[in-house]
C-alpha cells in the first residue's frame, strides 16, 4: 500500500502465491490499489484539462465525486461551446461563485451582441441612403457642363465620371493622364481636410487644356473616396497668357522684357540664388539701321535673340531696349558649360550670318559683345551695381575686338 501511494510504478502483489488465510485480503487490497491508481489518472486528467478521457469503473466509489465533478466540466464545456456559437441563454446554477461570474459574462455579452445589432441596423440604414444618395448625385451630375469625377484615394480605382467627362476621354493616353494628375491631388486628402482647389493643365489630341480642380473627400458606398469638381479655364488662361505675354514680352522679338527680366533678377538675389548674368549688345546695330534701313537692322535683332536662346532652354533672355539684351542662367541649369566659350561660339555663330551683298560680299559684319557677371549665394550687391559691373566687362570686350569689325 505504501508503493501504491508513493511509488505506483514498482506497487506489486501476487495475491495468489498469499497462504489461503490471506488472499482474501491480498485481493482486497489489489481492489483497493486499483482504485488509487484510476482515482490519481482522473485527478490528473481533470487538472489538465483533459475531458475525453476512460472513466474508473463503476465499482469504483472513491472515484464518484471526481466522476460528477467530470460531468459537470464536461457540460461547462458544452455550454460554453453554445454561447461562443451566439447562445446568451445558458446558466449556471451550481458552482457558488463560478456561476455568479459566468452569468455575468453572458449577461454582458448579450448586452453587446443588442447593442451592435442595433448599431448594425443604423449603419444598414445609412448605407442605404447614402446609396440612394449616390444614385440621386449619379443622376443630377449626369448632364452638368462640369467635370465630375470619382476616385478612390487609395487605391486609384475610377469609381464615377459623368458623362461630360466621358464624351471627351477620347483616347487611353487623355484618361490615363487625368486620373494621374487627380490621384497625385486626392492621395493628401483626409476626412477632415477642408476642400482645396488646384490648377492643372492636360494635353489633349489638339491643344493644352487649363482646369481648375476642386476636391472633396467623401464616402462613395464603401469606398473612402475623393469627389473632384473640374471647371475648364483653358479661355480664361489663354486670355491671361496673351495679356501676361503683352506685359513681360517684347513684341518685337519675342524674348522677354527689360520689366520681366529685372523683376526676375531681383528674386533671384532676394532668393540668394547663384547665378550667371550675361549683358550683351549687338555690335553696329545703329549702321545697319542708318545705311540698310530699320527692316534691315529688326532682322539682325531678331537673329540676335533666336540665336541666344541657344544659351539654355533654362536661360532667362530679355531684351533690355535698343541693341541690349541680358541673360539669366542658374547656377543647376548650366550643366558644367564655360559661358565665355559659349558665347564665343554663338558669336561666331552670328558672325558667319553676316548679311552679303549680290555678288557674295559682305555687307557688314554681324557679331556681339558680351559681359559676364557670377553672382554668387552670398552675393550682397544690389541689381542695378551687378548690371553695371556686367555693362563695363561688355565694353571692355568690345573695345578688345573693335578691329574685328568692319564695313
Amino acid at each position: 500500500m505504501r508503493d501504491v501511494l508513493y511509488y505506483p510504478a514498482r506497487a506489486q502483489l501476487a495475491a495468489e502465491s498469499l497462504p489461503d488465510d490471506l488472499k482474501e485480503l491480498g485481493e482486497g487490497l489489489l481492489y483497493l490499489g486499483n482504485c488509487i491508481t484510476e482515482v490519481r489518472n482522473l485527478a490528473g486528467s481533470l487538472s489538465r484539462g483533459e475531458l475525453n478521457i476512460p472513466l474508473p469503473t463503476p465499482d469504483n466509489e472513491m472515484a464518484a465525486t471526481l466522476k460528477a465533478l467530470h460531468a459537470t466540466l464536461k457540460h461547462l464545456t458544452w455550454q460554453a461551446q453554445q454561447v461562443a456559437k451566439g447562445d446568451y441563454d445558458q446558466h449556471i446554477k451550481f458552482m457558488g461563485e463560478f456561476s455568479e461570474a459566468f452569468n455575468e459574462m453572458i449577461a454582458q455579452l448579450r448586452e453587446r451582441r443588442d447593442s451592435l445589432a442595433l448599431e448594425m441596423e443604423t449603419v444598414n440604414r445609412q448605407t442605404q441612403e447614402l446609396e440612394r444618395s449616390n444614385s440621386l448625385f449619379e443622376v443630377i451630375t449626369s448632364n452638368m457642363s462640369e467635370w465630375i469625377v470619382m476616385v478612390d484615394k487609395e487605391t486609384g480605382e475610377h469609381l464615377f465620371a459623368n458623362h461630360t467627362v466621358q464624351s471627351v476621354l477620347t483616347s487611353d493616353v487623355f484618361e490615363e493622364q487625368l486620373y494621374d494628375y487627380l490621384m497625385e491631388y486626392a492621395r493628401g486628402m483626409g476626412m477632415d481636410d477642408e476642400p482645396r482647389s488646384e490648377e492643372f493643365t492636360l494635353i489633349s489630341d489638339t491643344a493644352l487644356q487649363y482646369f481648375e480642380v476642386t476636391l472633396y473627400y467623401i464616402k462613395w458606398y464603401q469606398h473612402d473616396a475623393v469627389a473632384c469638381v473640374l471647371v475648364d479655364i483653358t479661355q480664361e488662361k489663354e486670355e491671361y497668357n496673351r495679356l501676361e505675354d503683352a506685359a513681360y514680352k517684347d513684341m518685337a522679338t519675342g524674348v522677354f522684357n527689360r520689366h520681366y527680366g529685372m523683376k526676375t533678377l531681383e528674386q533671384w538675389l532676394a532668393k540668394k540664388e547663384g547665378f550667371s548674368l550675361i549683358f550683351i549688345d549687338m555690335d553696329m546695330l545703329k549702321y545697319v539701321n542708318d545705311v540698310f534701313g530699320h527692316q534691315e537692322g529688326d532682322i539682325y535683332i531678331q537673329t540676335v535673340a533666336d540665336l541666344l536662346g541657344d544659351i539654355s532652354p533654362m536661360a532667362v533672355v530679355c531684351r533690355l531696349g535698343g541693341d541690349e539684351f541680358m541673360v539669366l542662367l542658374q547656377e543647376r541649369d548650366k550643366r558644367g558649360r564655360g559661358m565665355p566659350e559659349l558665347l564665343e561660339g554663338l558669336r561666331n555663330k552670328l558672325i558667319d550670318s553676316s548679311t552679303k551683298g549680290e555678288n557674295g560680299e559682305i555687307l557688314y559684319n554681324r557679331s556681339l559683345s558680351f559681359g559676364i557677371v557670377d553672382v554668387g549665394k552670398d552675393n550682397v550687391l544690389p541689381a542695378n551695381e551687378i548690371l553695371s559691373m556686367a555693362d563695363e566687362r561688355m565694353y571692355e570686350y568690345k573695345k578688345a575686338h573693335k578691329k574685328e569689325r568692319r564695313v
